[in-house]
Formats: C-alpha cells, sequence, structure tokens
C-alpha cells in the first residue's frame, strides 16, 4: 500500500460524492499521480437524494425528480458518461401556479415565473391591475446593485413588484429545498441570474437575451430509468474504491498533515485528504473540535418529505394545463410542488393510472414529517381535491422523509460559512466540505461542487508530498 499521507477519502456516496470521486480518479490516472482514493458510505445504497423505485416495468423517482439543464455542469457529464441515448426531456411546458384557490397558467414565456417581455405583465390574470403597474414601475426603476445580504424576496420585488415575486416568481425559485427567501441570499441561490442582470444592465433584458433560460418543454431531463442512472453510472466508474457501511465517525487531526478517520467505532484509517459529502446535519458529529463548535452549533437544516399517489385514469378533474403545478406560500395548503408525471414524462403518458408526485414539509410544514403515513396521506388528499378535484381513493401511496436533508441558508450561515471554510482551510487544510447549501443548491450545484473541490484536494496534496 502507499504511503497513507497520499490517501484521499470522499465521505458520502450522494451526487457530490460520486462526482468528486469521479473527477479525482480521473486526474490521478490522467497525470498518474501516487494518490489512493478511498470512498466511504454509511448506508448500504448510494445515490443520497436521489432515489428512484421500479415499478414494474417503470422508473419512478421519489427524492430529486428532475435536472434543470440550463447550465452546463451536468450535461456535461452526461456527455463524459456516455449517457445521452438515456435522456428523456420533459414536455408539456411549465407548471402551474396556486393561488387563491385556483390554477393559473403561465402561457408567455417566462423565466422562472417573470415574463421575457415587459408587455406580456397584462396577460397574468394572478395580479391585480395595481400589481401589473408596480411590475411595470419596478422593471423600469430597479437598482442592479447586489450585496452579499441581498435575500432574493428583496432582489426579487426590488424588480418586479411584490405580486409578481410572491404569487409567481417566488415558487419557482424557492424550489423544493429553500425554506426563508427573506434570508437567503440571491447570489447563493442564483448566482447565474445575478450575472447576467449585471452583463445587460437589467433583468428584463437579461431573460430576453437568453432564450436558453427560459420555461418551458425540454428544460428538464431524466433519464429512462430514473435520476439514479446518473448516480449507478458515477458509482460504476469509481465502483472499486467504494465501501458501504462504513460510517465515518469522527475526523482527528495526526501526524505530518494526516487524518486518521474513525470509521463505525471501531476501525481507523489514515488520509492525507477528505473531501466532506454527507448532510450537513453531520458535520458537528464528525469534528470533536472546541473550536468548530461555535460554528456547527448554528447550522441549521430543514427536511422535504415526498409522496407518491397511483389514481385510477380520469381521477383528475381540474386538470392542470402544465405538467404540475407550484404552491404560493399565501396558500393554506401543505404541499409545495405536485408533478403530474404521466404528463411530465413520455414513458408515463400513457400508464393506466394517474401517477402524482408530491412534495410537502417546506417551511412552517416541516412538522408533518413527524406525523404517521396514515396522517400525511390524509392531509394530502384534502389539499388534492381542493387543487386537482381529485376525490377518488388512491391505488397506493408512497411516503418518502428527506430528514435534515438540506441546509437552511440564513444569512447567519452566509456570515458564518466564510469562517467556517476558513477556519477548516487554517486548521484542517486538506478538508473540504461540498454538498447542497454549502455552495449553492440542487443537482448542478452539487455536480460543481464536486468538480470544483476535487482540484483543490489534488492541488493541496501535491503541495503537501512534492509532487509539482
Amino acid at each position: 500500500m502507499k504511503r497513507s499521507k497520499k490517501r484521499i477519502a470522499v465521505i458520502g456516496t450522494g451526487i457530490t460524492g460520486l462526482t468528486a470521486a469521479y473527477r479525482l480518479k480521473k486526474i490521478i490516472k490522467e497525470e498518474n499521480l501516487p494518490l489512493e482514493l478511498l470512498v466511504l458510505e454509511g448506508s448500504i445504497r448510494s445515490g443520497g437524494k436521489i432515489h428512484t423505485m421500479k415499478m414494474g416495468e417503470d422508473f419512478v423517482d421519489i427524492g430529486a425528480e428532475s435536472i434543470d439543464i440550463r447550465t452546463d455542469h451536468t450535461l456535461d457529464l452526461i456527455k463524459e458518461l456516455d449517457l445521452q441515448k438515456e435522456m428523456t426531456h420533459s414536455q408539456n411546458g411549465k407548471q402551474d401556479i396556486y393561488a387563491f384557490n385556483k390554477l393559473y397558467h403561465i402561457d408567455n414565456p417566462s423565466y422562472n415565473g417573470i415574463p421575457s417581455k415587459r408587455s406580456d405583465i397584462w396577460k397574468y390574470d394572478i395580479l391585480s391591475f395595481q400589481g401589473k403597474i408596480t411590475y411595470l414601475k419596478d422593471t423600469y426603476l430597479s437598482d442592479t446593485e447586489v450585496h452579499d445580504k441581498t435575500s432574493v424576496m428583496e432582489y426579487l420585488t426590488k424588480r418586479i413588484g411584490t405580486e409578481l415575486t410572491e404569487y409567481v416568481a417566488e415558487p419557482y425559485f424557492s424550489k423544493i429545498y429553500v425554506t426563508d427567501m427573506e434570508s437567503t441570499s440571491i447570489e447563493v441561490l442564483n448566482k447565474q441570474i445575478v450575472e447576467l442582470e449585471q452583463e445587460y444592465g437589467d433583468l428584463t433584458k437579461a431573460i430576453e437575451a437568453n432564450p436558453n433560460l427560459l420555461d418551458g418543454t425540454g428544460n428538464q431531463i431524466s433519464f429512462k430509468q430514473g435520476l439514479e442512472t446518473l448516480t449507478t453510472a458515477l458509482l460504476e466508474e469509481v465502483n472499486e474504491h467504494v465501501l458501504f457501511s462504513k460510517k465515518v465517525t469522527e475526523i482527528k487531526k495526526s501526524i505530518e498533515g494526516t487524518y486518521i478517520l474513525d470509521i463505525n467505532h471501531k476501525e481507523q484509517v489514515r488520509v492525507g485528504a477528505v473531501v466532506v459529502a454527507t448532510d450537513p446535519s453531520v458535520y458537528k458529529e464528525l469534528f470533536n473540535d472546541p473550536e468548530l463548535i461555535d460554528y456547527f452549533k448554528d447550522i441549521k437544516t430543514t427536511s422535504v418529505g415526498f409522496s407518491m399517489f397511483s389514481f385510477p385514469k380520469g381521477a383528475i378533474k381540474d386538470e392542470p394545463q402544465g405538467n404540475g403545478v407550484l404552491c404560493s406560500r399565501r396558500n393554506d395548503s401543505h404541499i409545495s410542488s405536485i408533478v403530474w408525471l404521466n404528463k411530465k414524462w413520455k414513458s408515463l403518458e400513457n400508464k393506466e393510472e394517474e401517477l402524482i408526485g408530491v412534495y410537502f414539509g417546506r417551511g412552517n410544514e416541516e412538522i408533518m414529517l413527524s406525523l404517521s403515513n396514515k396522517q400525511i396521506e390524509e392531509l394530502l388528499l384534502k389539499d388534492l381535491e381542493r387543487i386537482l378535484g381529485i376525490s377518488a381513493e388512491p391505488i397506493f401511496h408512497v411516503v418518502k422523509r428527506w430528514t435534515n436533508s438540506y441546509l437552511k441558508s440564513s444569512f447567519k450561515f452566509q456570515d458564518e460559512r466564510p469562517r467556517l471554510l476558513d477556519a477548516i482551510r487554517t486548521d484542517y487544510p486538506g478538508i473540504y466540505l461540498a454538498g447542497n447549501g454549502v455552495n449553492g443548491f440542487g443537482i448542478n450545484s452539487c455536480i460543481e461542487q464536486g468538480n470544483e473541490v476535487s482540484e483543490k484536494v489534488i492541488a493541496h496534496l501535491k503541495k503537501q508530498n512534492g509532487l509539482y
């Protein structure tokens, strides 16, 4: 075995950890580096919050449901893995908005619900006349200045008005994992649109000049056999380096800049660098360091639930025009998002049942995840009857809880995050945190972080071991 100082450990086999491991293996091989890769997974499966369920001959995702391909990181990886032929694109436009006990569909070209042309605002029946006038005023008079404390809500309301922000844009921007738009920075959630606005000098001009960003058919993808196709392909690339049921319980400093990983409280391994790609709730368990405790105690996580319903064909009486529904926070619904899978994915459009995916638990509704499956089913069925007119009993019902899986990106944490990362960089050189919420949200961000952190690990070990 090579010197332990040159061993790299990746903790976690979600999309971030697998991407980092894949990149590390490629670099090690291409540059013929004397480094050893070790990937540790505490459970018996890989994929993290990407979890595909097989239903007969069909595949349905009960975690992350699709990938937005309006950025390049995921597509580049898909091409490298030669998975293009397995891709399937979303169809039937975009999701409707549920507000004021009614479904609204945005027919005109839009980006996250924001019209690409100012004149299209008159088509938004969801807004009052005053809301439309405010939008027009704010789009012409908005200030493009953005700082690290500019929240998503502040950023949007100053540019498109309060009504369009709250009833339309907010459900699009928040997706399923952002709980507090008032204390989440726009630069953390959506740096791309900030950069485009600064480039074009105006948010509307930026949207109009980039039609590839518009909502609609084809801008989300999955695979014929579900999103696990991607994580399975990555796992196959690094499989010989992966050990399952190996839960890292502590990271301790050791000699000459190395670290000892305690595994399952009964075995230890020495490494020279570590990528921590776990859920953020695990950080405080890994580092038994008084200097880091103050940082970790302020880390807040949130939970999300997903429920899959099968209903008899034709059970949806109030059909959305698009492939699902986004729910405004102003509703008293427990649901944050609905995906009509038959309508969104071609492989499911001829099913003899209606497949409805429901995300719940965002924000103040997180307490729902502590309820029993039966209680959750009853609450969601009431909402589905109100929103989609479904009164039929479900054929079957599956609930998946993603507990403490997402980082709450509050301004308090955003203030602490640079200091936390600096403290780790200074006191724990060679250890890198990555994943959902650390530096952005969603699969694209996780893949980008996996790419970036692998480069940092290699640079660190080259310097440490004189490999330049």
